[in-house]
This record gives structure tokens, C-alpha cells and sequence, in this order.
């Protein structure tokens, strides 16, 4: 859709350079007639397209026909592909090794240690923690603590996560001395602190904005979730 839509345009551009008609007229032209270029495919062979790494038109730039311009744009679509393939499967690896580490350990002070102090810098990030509004449980394990009413307007239902740019006005992050930019936070059950809590992963960039590795977040969230509720009688 991308690809076609940036064609799109581009065409429009040729024509307006080519012909020296106004944009208006163009669209115009193209709108009454949407299936122009149905009608008439090798008028694609005739339009050269200045290539993608040109952000503007001009005498200088350089050209090339509509062919050599859709295989240079579908190499920037593959590279894109290959680029989250990797990061998948880097992100896949270091979840596997955590959740190895995580069933290892079998007293509930050293998961949140672990979570706090252990798998920040394995996965990029300024930050990993759980929001509760337990203030016994929060002063004891070092957990950020927020009242309930502010996880509500977060939770929505168990087991939910979201990842997004980072709502400043919630003030989840604020005591923690560090910029966060993005954020993925996971709804955790009531098992183990009887009420509504959060399990947070802030990043100083755009890190969560894109939906990468989603499903191996999802995945690890639960695995830290199941783990919590073996000690949810202590």
C-alpha cells in the first residue's frame, strides 16, 4: 500500500515536471479518471521517477524509468523486513535465556531483583519494574508505587499490553531519575498483590512504538505473572 501510494505521488510529480500543468489539474485529470493508468500501462514506461533518496525534484536530480524505480523501492522494503526478522530473533534468544533464568529462581525477592537489576541492560532499556499499589509490598521489594485510581487508567483487563510513547501525565516513571520515552506495560493478575498491578518496560527511545517482538513480550509477561502466583501465599 505504501509502495503504491508513493507511486502515486511520484507520478503525479513527473507529470506536473514533464507537462508544466498545475497540480490541481492533475489531481483533477487522475480523479475523473482513476482507471487511466489501467487503461494504459505503458504510459508508465514513458514517466522517469527521481529515485527515493532524492527528497527534492530537481534539474540535478537523478532519474530513472518506473521499472528500476519500483526494484529500488521493494530493496528498501526487504531490507526493513530482513532488519525485524533479526531483531526478532535476537529479542526471541535473550527471552528464552530469562525465562531459563526466571523458573531457576525460587524465592520471590530475588524475581523483582532479577526483573529490576538483571534484564534492563539485557534488552536495551533504561528501565524494568512493577507498578503496584501495595505500599507494603512496593517499600519492601523496591516496586514503583501509584495509587489505585492511576493503575486503573491503565490496566484494563488481566493479562493486556499495550505499548505506546509514555503518558507523562501518569507519572509512572517519574522517580526513577531517567528519561523514558516508550513504554510496553503488561496487566498483571491480583495473586499476588491483591490488587491491580503493572509490570512496566520503559525505554529511552522509540523502542515500543512499532510493535516489535510483541508476542515475545506478551510471552515473557506471562511467564513473570505464573511465576508470582508460586509465591502469592508468602
Amino acid at each position: 500500500i505504501n509502495i503504491l501510494f508513493n507511486m502515486f505521488n511520484e507520478i503525479l510529480l513527473c507529470l506536473m515536471i514533464r507537462k508544466k500543468i498545475k497540480n490541481e489539474q492533475v489531481l483533477d485529470f487522475l480523479e475523473k479518471n482513476p482507471d487511466f493508468f489501467v487503461n494504459n500501462p505503458n504510459a508508465l514506461e514513458k514517466i522517469n521517477f527521481p529515485l527515493k533518496n532524492n527528497t527534492e525534484y530537481d534539474d540535478k536530480s537523478k532519474v530513472v524509468p518506473f521499472k528500476d524505480w519500483i526494484i529500488e523501492n521493494l530493496k528498501g522494503v526487504q531490507k526493513n523486513i530482513i532488519e525485524n526478522a533479526h531483531h526478532n530473533f535476537l529479542t526471541q534468544q535473550k527471552i528464552h535465556e530469562s525465562v531459563i533464568e526466571i523458573l531457576r529462581i525460587d524465592n520471590v525477592k530475588d524475581v523483582f531483583v532479577f526483573l529490576k537489576d538483571g534484564l534492563p541492560s539485557k534488552f536495551d532499556l533504561e528501565v524494568i519494574n512493577i507498578v503496584t499499589s501495595n505500599k507494603i509490598i512496593s517499600r519492601k521489594y523496591s516496586l514503583i508505587y501509584k495509587n489505585e485510581e492511576t493503575i486503573k487508567k491503565i490496566y484494563g483487563k488481566k493479562n493486556q499490553l499495550i505499548m505506546d510513547a509514555v503518558d507523562n501525565q501518569l507519572e509512572i516513571f517519574e522517580n526513577l531519575n531517567k528519561d523514558i520515552y516508550s513504554n510496553a506495560i503488561y496487566s498483571l493478575g491480583h495473586e499476588f498483590f491483591e490488587s491491580s498491578a503493572l509490570l512496566v518496560f520503559g525505554s529511552k527511545d522509540k523502542h515500543f512504538l512499532n510493535n516489535k517482538a510483541y508476542d515475545f513480550i506478551l510471552f515473557f509477561s506471562n511467564i513473570v505473572q505464573e511465576k508470582l502466583k508460586q509465591f502469592s501465599n508468602e
